[in-house]
């Protein structure tokens, strides 16, 4: 997880494949946080204080807590993420091993329940991706393996 309004300071997210960037941005301040979920949820598992960002239902508010204590208004952040690939071989109708898909139903959910949209997404698939976020412009971008970098 990182927030920042420094000029010149782009967040990325590199390497995602069944996790999940997720960038939030306020226009007003130029400020920006992204976070890399790397599973669903926290669980049954014993919460990592150091690294709440590895989970979706502890990195989403956590980021939200702390953007707010910077100065961010809720009404006006821009949510877009990109990521949750399917990266391994599955057997049809078989979702345990899904986590892309996993992921994104649950990044979504806690979105909702914090009130949030999602204003645009680059998800699925089984190619890794970048996810930038550049807090001075305010633009999101996403590299596909392979591909060109493109605005989202």
């Amino acid at each position: 997880m990182e927030i920042s309004s420094k000029p010149g300071t782009v967040l990325a997210a590199p390497s995602l494949g069944s996790c999940i960037g997720l960038g939030i941005y306020d226009p007003v301040i130029k400020l920006g946080g992204m976070v890399h979920v790397v599973l669903p949820d926290s669980g049954k598992i014993e919460r990592d204080e150091e690294k709440p960002g590895k989970y979706a239902d502890t990195a989403i508010p956590e980021m939200l807590k702390k953007m707010i204590s910077m100065g961010a208004v809720k009404s006006r952040l821009i949510v877009k993420m990109a990521g949750g690939a399917q990266m391994f071989n599955i057997q049809q109708g078989s979702n345990i091993l899904n986590i892309g898909m996993r992921n994104t139903i649950a990044v979504k959910a806690v979105l909702s329940k914090e009130g949030l949209e999602i204003k645009k997404a680059d998800t699925g698939g089984n190619k890794g991706r970048t996810f930038k976020l550049d807090v001075v412009t305010g633009l999101f971008s996403v590299k596909l393996i392979g591909q060109e970098e493109l605005e989202l």
